[in-house]
Formats: structure tokens, sequence, C-alpha cells
């Protein structure tokens, strides 16, 4: 028997390009991750959101779904400044900086750009620009579970943490915040990684990357009076 090369596997499918209606269902801390930045190793603190494309359905039936990883920052340079600045269609001001709830973003429409890249063979989707929703554009009602999932969280969600995917559920285990969170330590008390970094609600990075904290450990914005409002 001749010893073929193996098939693409089915289970995956690619979301497709281009202009899609899309709508937030899930924020995720992943802790501080070792990434690469200019080619020299570095650690970021770093967040990820994914959104459901409503309008676009797999061969199941499920709507498509796609995310992004950010740094977690608000330098004026940080990606994700620049995607909450163009989804919210106006510049965030200095007091929104400490105050923006991240997680308020579920259940909150856009318009997505979807474009494929070639890389070593294989095609991925990836998101060029998010925009706000044309005017009069209803959002429509998520399939998928919301979650809002933050490492600063006490008690530990573990709840929340096992819905995810093995591979996420990996992926936020390598952080030093998951360990403090298991463990019950305040999330300030978190060792500095090497390469200087702060706590966890007032890191410093590098230049692209100025601290943009949870207002709270569940990600919600604590009640004001007079507070403006923080939402798109």
């Amino acid at each position: 028997m001749p010893l073929t090369m193996p098939s693409k596997s089915a289970d995956f499918e690619l979301c497709p390009d281009g202009a899609h209606i899309a709508v937030c269902y899930r924020v995720i801390d992943l802790g501080t991750q070792e990434t690469t930045f200019k080619g020299q190793p570095t650690r970021k603190h770093q967040i990820l959101i994914q959104w459901e494309l409503p309008d676009e359905r797999m061969a199941d039936g499920r709507p498509f779904s796609i995310g992004k990883k950010y740094t977690y920052s608000s330098s004026q340079k940080s990606n994700l400044r620049k995607d909450l600045e163009s989804w919210r269609g106006k510049k965030f001001e200095d007091w929104e900086l400490g105050e923006f709830d991240i997680g308020r973003l579920i259940g909150v429409g856009c318009m997505l750009n979807v474009v494929h890249d070639e890389r070593q063979d294989n095609t991925y989707a990836n998101i060029a620009s998010i925009m706000r929703l044309p005017k009069g554009t209803t959002t429509p009602t998520l399939k998928n579970d919301p979650i809002c999932f933050s490492l600063a969280d006490r008690p530990f969600d573990r709840e929340k943490y096992e819905s995810l995917s093995d591979r996420l559920k990996e992926v936020i285990a390598k952080a030093p915040e998951y360990r403090a969170a298991i463990e019950g330590r305040d999330p300030n008390d978190v060792v500095p990684p090497p390469n200087g970094e702060g706590d966890y609600g007032g890191r410093v990075y590098d230049d692209l990357d100025d601290p943009i904290p949870f207002a709270t450990s569940s990600l919600s914005v604590e009640p004001g009076i007079n507070r403006k409002p923080v939402i798109l």
C-alpha cells in the first residue's frame, strides 16, 4: 500500500473572507504570555476577543467565529486601542482609559473585514479591520454562550475556565496570573517577569504598552455617581 500524503482535516472550516456583521461573544484574559517582538523574546499580558458571524454558517448550522489576540495596552500605537476606537467610531478620552470595561463589548455588534492569508502552504482567516455597524443596523442575537473570563476574579471562576477549549486552557495555564488565581492570591501579588513588568493593574512593557487596567476583578465598571457612559 502506498504511503500517501494525508488529506487536510475535514473538521476545519475556514471563516469566509469579506465584510461581515459580527457580534462579540467572548473576552478572555490570557495572562502574561511569551511572545516575540522584533525578533526578540518578550513577555506581554494578552487578551483574546472573539466574535460570531451570524450570517455565515458552518456545515453543521453553527455560525462561524473568529478571534484576535491583543496585548493588554492602551498605548495610541496598540492594536487594542486602534481597533476599539475604530469599533466605537471615536477616540478614547483620557478619563476612559482606566474606566472602559472591555467585558461590556459582549453582545455588541460590529463590521469585521476578514482576509485570507497564506503562510507555509496553509490559509488563515484574519481580521483586517473592525468598524461600527452602519446606522440603523440591528445587532443580531448571540447564538454562542457569552463568556467574560478574567484571571483577576476572586474566587477563581473554575466553571468558566473549564468551559474553554483544551488548547485555550493550556495557553492560560502557562500564565503566572493563572497560578495566582488558583492559589487564591491577590492578582497584584504576581511576581513581575524578568523584563521588568509591573503589577497586574499597572504593567510597564515597551513603548507600545501603556496599561489599560480592568476596572474591577470581574471586568466590570464599578458604579459611580454621574459616570459617563462607557458603551460604544
